[in-house]
């Protein structure tokens, strides 16, 4: 490497080869003048495109004016000189660029790799081709679509919007979420040529992927599998059948969840991790119990308990019991994740099984017990367990225990240092209270918790956080009979909404308010908060932009006309 790190003050000038201008090291603003330092120096001005001339050792005017120029960009006083603050920031800027090199040439590596792998499957090798030339209808009529709108024209007005991305990663993101929607709307066929004119093979693996989830959560089972099957990648494919497994058993589709597990467990063999396979099982194994085979769960768990022991490294061991325990915690096993809980030292190992084991504890009524396993959890994760003990105090009558419990919740909230972090909690715990606002008989209650869980909705700094968060609120509010205050509440939820600077992302929170309320069966809200995200996707000019919200809401229309029964695919609107 042509350039040392000399951040350390105690160094000397034979090491670096900047020898200072005269015998004395701390001579006025430590500038440099010999050939040896000027060498280094051009040599980095040229790496960073500053300098263009010969790297002779010579300080001439054309070095002394790429000093210039960089000592204005970066700050520094404009003297054309060499001095140590200078060739810190050279220095730096060159590890900085090192490492961007290095990263981009791991990035080629990964493409390079994921493109032999298509290449080498006979089903997928025809998803790697150059399809960059093909360009939007410019004639094409769209207006009808926004008025009477249909899964189909929307989905063609996001395949149209897409080919007006001209940069590769933007337009590779968007046509993935424009095939989740045509997967998931039973457009198998046209999904893959979309997923065809993506460009970056890595993304054509996440492709086949989300296209084999969306199948599932169509409910079209055969496919789903046949789409997991092509997916070259061991890991990928393993992940992918796992998940069809999830979605069909959350259908409460026996056969079909079995049909996906088989055909996984055929190919478990091929990965090399068992720690993989440990995780995997486990899913399994609550998929299991969505389905009623409990005796096919407790097999699948007892195995893979097994596995982990007999690993050799202790922290894999330790992993390995942890996919276990949160299993049975979350099938509230109570007695099975404490046993193995104490066997789990590590605190990082230990947290997600305290959270789950907190919650069904407080499910199965042993709030006490909850209430001491919360105690062990971070502040960053604890509000949330604290807010569903809270709800099962309140389901329970107990609303005394419950307030105390929303008190603790708050403390916690407020250890919370990082911002976006504190925003997310605050969301969980406000809609809770509002929840809680719900069971209580007592008007006056009802009030003042309302009251409260608005103004821990009005702390949220995060907008979008904030706008989702009054929006359920209100909802919350409207199911009590308040009319009145959800009216309130939606105005303050609309002033939310109109603070979040991209409309895109809102789009994607009235998309998201949408889905969320047919699930619970208020058929009209949803397509109140369907429509609000229309009309604002009709005003996205932004072919990227338009492109994504327009699959969003086509997966969201497909949703209000036919409920799914299993889980949908979260895209995060970034």
């Amino acid at each position: 490497m042509l350039f040392l790190n000399i951040a350390n003050p105690a160094f000397s000038a034979r090491q670096d080869g900047l020898n200072e201008e005269g015998p004395s090291s701390t001579q006025k603003n430590n500038r440099y003048k010999s050939g040896a330092s000027v060498e280094k120096v051009q040599a980095a001005l040229a790496n960073i495109g500053f300098y263009l001339g010969s790297i002779n050792g010579h300080l001439n005017d054309e070095t002394s004016a790429a000093i210039r120029i960089y000592q204005k960009t970066s700050g520094l006083k404009v003297d054309g000189q060499i001095t140590r603050q200078l060739w810190d920031l050279l220095n730096n800027a060159h590890q900085v660029r090192g490492l961007l090199k290095h990263l981009e040439t791991v990035r080629k590596q990964g493409k390079d790799k994921a493109r032999a792998a298509l290449l080498a499957h006979s089903a997928t090798k025809n998803l790697v081709k150059d399809l960059s030339d093909i360009r939007a209808d410019p004639t094409r009529k769209y207006d009808e679509c926004f008025k009477t709108p249909t899964v189909r024209c929307l989905l063609f007005e996001a395949q149209e919007s897409v080919k007006a991305v001209h940069n590769p990663e933007l337009r590779d993101w968007a046509l993935g979420e424009v095939l989740i929607a045509q997967a998931r709307a039973g457009l198998g066929e046209l999904a893959m040529q979309t997923a065809a004119r993506i460009l970056d093979p890595r993304l054509i693996m996440v492709a086949l992927h989300d296209i084999a989830e969306a199948l599932a959560n169509a409910g079209n089972s055969q496919q789903a599998v046949k789409a997991a099957r092509i997916i070259p990648n061991a890991r990928k494919r393993a992940e992918a059948l796992t998940k069809i497994a999830q979605i069909h058993a959350q259908q409460g589709d026996k056969l079909s969840t079995q049909v996906a597990v088989d055909v996984l467990f055929k190919m478990l063999v091929a990965l090399p991790s068992k720690q993989q396979q440990i995780s995997i099982k486990t899913k399994v194994a609550i998929a299991f119990s969505h389905v009623g085979s409990p005796l096919r769960t407790r097999n699948l768990l007892a195995e893979t308990e097994n596995q982990s022991r007999q690993l050799s490294n202790k922290d894999q061991r330790s992993l390995g019991l942890r996919h276990v325990a949160t299993a049975y915690a979350r099938l509230k096993n109570l007695k099975k994740t404490q046993t193995l809980l104490s066997e789990i030292t590590k605190k990082s190992e230990r947290e997600p099984i305290l959270i789950h084991l907190a919650s069904a504890m407080a499910a199965a009524g042993k709030i006490k017990d909850a209430l001491e396993i919360a105690k062990y959890i971070t502040p960053r994760y604890r509000a949330a367990p604290l807010g569903s003990i809270a709800l099962a105090q309140a389901k329970s009558n107990a609303s005394t225990d419950a307030g105390a419990t929303l008190q603790l919740a708050k403390k916690s909230i407020e250890e919370i240092k990082l911002p976006y972090a504190r925003s997310f909690a605050q969301s969980q715990l406000a809609v809770t209270m509002a929840q809680i606002s719900n069971i209580l008989t007592q008007s006056n209650k009802k009030k003042v918790l309302f009251l409260n869980a608005s103004q821990m909705a009005a702390r949220i700094k995060d907008n979008r956080l904030r706008a989702h968060t009054l929006w359920s609120i209100a909802h919350e509010q409207r199911i009590s009979g308040g009319q009145q205050a959800a009216n309130t509440m939606e105005a303050l939820a609309d002033t939310a909404t109109n603070a979040i600077k991209s409309r895109l992302s809102q789009v994607w929170l009235f998309a998201d308010l949408a889905d969320q309320h047919v699930r619970r069966g208020d058929v009209k809200q949803s397509w109140k908060m369907f429509d609000r995200g229309l009309k604002i996707g009709q005003t996205i000019n932004n072919a990227w932009g338009r492109a994504r919200a327009l699959a969003k809401l086509a997966q969201t229309l497909l949703e209000l006309e036919t409920p799914s029964k299993g889980l949908s695919i979260n895209i995060s609107a970034n």
